[in-house]
């Protein structure tokens, strides 16, 4: 064999080789490159869901103090009545007695929990504020005034345990940022 195509033959399969090596690299670089626009993408994704679950947590908190505060104006609102009357009597709360219709902001701030609450992952805070909304429906519900404040009292223990585990939850999560 001429040394010329000895030479020739080493050059080319030198090239294929090298070709064949470049190949190889451009493949593992063009991986590592999906993998950590995968992986971007997931920690994009997981920030998203954390931030909307707090606002959605913060928001909840907002919204079971204003469910809280409705349901004692209304509670209010009976035990005046009852001081008129001196009988045990619930009031109609509707867009005729107050300028901004204490009822309907009942509606509003009880449906504001639910929806809020419908949206968060822990199972704690959705019992705690499913239970919040039943105090303040059976409160409206009471047969006398010291039921109708023994089930404020109730409700206001309940509100207290859910704005808790929401701070707690908070806390974690800005912790594990």
């Amino acid at each position: 064999m001429p040394s010329w195509l000895a030479t020739t033959i080493s050059v080319m399969t030198g090239g294929i080789l090298t070709m064949f090596a470049a190949w190889i690299a451009d493949r593992r670089l063009t991986e590592r490159e999906r993998e950590r626009r995968r992986e971007e993408r997931r920690e994009r994704f997981v920030i998203r869901r954390n931030d909307f679950q707090r606002q959605t947590l913060l928001h909840l908190q907002v919204a079971a103090q204003k469910l809280l505060r409705t349901t004692g104006a209304m509670l209010y609102q009976d035990m005046l009545a009852t001081s008129k009357s001196g009988e045990w009597q619930k009031q109609k709360f509707g867009e005729d007695l107050f300028d901004n219709g204490l009822s309907n902001d009942h509606l509003l701030h009880n449906t504001e929990t639910m929806l809020l609450a419908s949206r968060v992952y822990d199972d704690e805070v959705r019992s705690l504020a499913k239970d919040l909304r039943d105090h303040s429906a059976h409160l409206s519900m009471s047969a006398n005034q010291q039921v109708a404040e023994d089930r404020m009292a109730s409700a206001a223990n309940v509100q207290q345990a859910l704005i808790e585990r929401i701070g707690k939850l908070v806390r974690e999560m800005d912790e594990a940022v």
